[in-house]
Parts: structure tokens; C-alpha cells; sequence
């Protein structure tokens, strides 16, 4: 859920690849974009460091074992925020779903 929490502060799954480019375009000119955008890069790092931190006392192997995990976890957080990334945001956001 972590991994899945990280992706929806980054709102990466569900979105385009122009949308992405408009942001960043939109970051490069506004400051209080820019430090938006490097505020929820930092709450998204803490999520995926918390989630890899809690993924690892389970591993009987970690050396070996996590890289193939954590890419599990992650393909797996794509789904979730793919189902229900829009409706967070817009719970996060205030917004009614109207």
C-alpha cells in the first residue's frame, strides 16, 4: 500500500505522457509549481524507502530476493492506483465526486 500511496502522490500511472510534459513545462516557470512538485517527489521517496523498509524482514534472502519483490510490489501499486489513484486525489483534494 505504500508503493501504491507513492504512485498516487505522484500521479504517474494514470497519467499521459504530454500531460507530464505540460507539468513539468508549467514547474519550469512557476516556483510554487515547482515546489509542489519536488514536495510530493520527497512524500512519494518516503513512501517507497518506508515500504522497501518494511518489505525487508520478511525476506529469507534479501540480497537476492528484493530487487525481484519491490518489482512485484510496484506492478502491483500500478493496479491499485490505476483503480483508485483519481478517487483518492479528489477525497485529498476536497473535491466532491459530482
Amino acid at each position: 500500500m505504500l508503493d501504491a500511496a507513492a504512485l498516487i502522490v505522484w500521479n504517474i500511472g494514470t497519467r499521459s505522457p504530454a500531460t507530464l510534459l505540460r507539468d513539468l513545462q508549467t514547474a519550469l516557470r512557476d516556483a510554487r509549481a515547482l515546489f509542489v512538485g519536488t514536495l510530493s517527489v520527497l512524500v512519494g521517496l518516503v513512501f517507497v524507502a518506508a515500504a522497501t523498509v518494511l518489505v525487508l524482514p520478511v525476506l529469507p534472502d534479501p540480497d537476492r530476493q528484493l530487487v525481484p519483490v519491490e518489482i512485484f510490489t510496484f506492478v502491483v501499486a500500478l493496479g491499485i492506483e490505476l483503480l483508485v489513484g483519481d478517487d483518492v486525489r479528489r477525497v485529498a483534494a476536497g473535491r466532491s465526486r459530482s
